[in-house]
């Protein structure tokens, strides 16, 4: 029987990398969070996408930016991040809006370029419906925006170069090449 490798994602490595570089087991992680401990392991072997209610929480855990957990970017200054315990979607939703208004991109347009419904764009920008973490690092990929300032852990309105990568030592370990 052959059974196929599945590439790992930027957010499924970090997730992995935080915890091992805390010290702690799949159960400790799982128990922190208050989430199954098979929940775990199907982020960090891509099997399930993590939320952005628990990529918030997360994030408060480790005290490290949403950004960094996700990919787009490797560095971060500490001293302007204060990390949210809870995801306000109201409040993403403002920041959703603002995004797409700085763009100058109506709602059909947006949602075109997310590769969804208007209406879905609608609720996201009224606090109605929940983005998925794809979808936030998706827009914060397109536009440049800090995925940090759009869930309110800086109020910094942070804006980085599209499409950061990360450096193959950090992932090298978790990854049979």
């Amino acid at each position: 029987m052959v059974i196929e490798s599945k590439s790992l994602t930027v957010i499924e490595i970090r997730i992995r990398f935080l915890r091992d570089l805390k010290g702690l087991t799949q159960k400790n992680l799982a128990k922190s969070l208050n989430v199954s401990q098979a929940l775990i392991n199907s982020w960090e072997n891509g099997y399930q996408n993590i939320s952005l209610r628990q990529l918030v929480k997360l994030s408060y855990f480790y005290q490290v930016p949403i950004d960094y957990i996700i990919g787009l970017t490797t560095e971060y200054d500490k001293s302007i991040y204060q990390y949210k315990q809870e995801l306000d979607l109201e409040y993403l939703g403002k920041n959703i809006r603002i995004i797409r208004k700085m763009e100058g991109l109506n709602q059909e347009e947006f949602a075109s370029i997310l590769h969804t419904k208007r209406s879905n764009i609608s609720y996201y920008e009224h606090g109605k419906m929940m983005l998925s973490s794809s979808d936030l690092k998706e827009i914060c990929n397109d536009f440049g925006f800090s995925a940090d300032w759009c869930i309110g852990n800086t109020n910094k309105c942070l804006r980085r170069p599209p499409k950061t990568t990360i450096d193959e030592s950090e992932y090298k370990t978790y990854i049979e090449i």
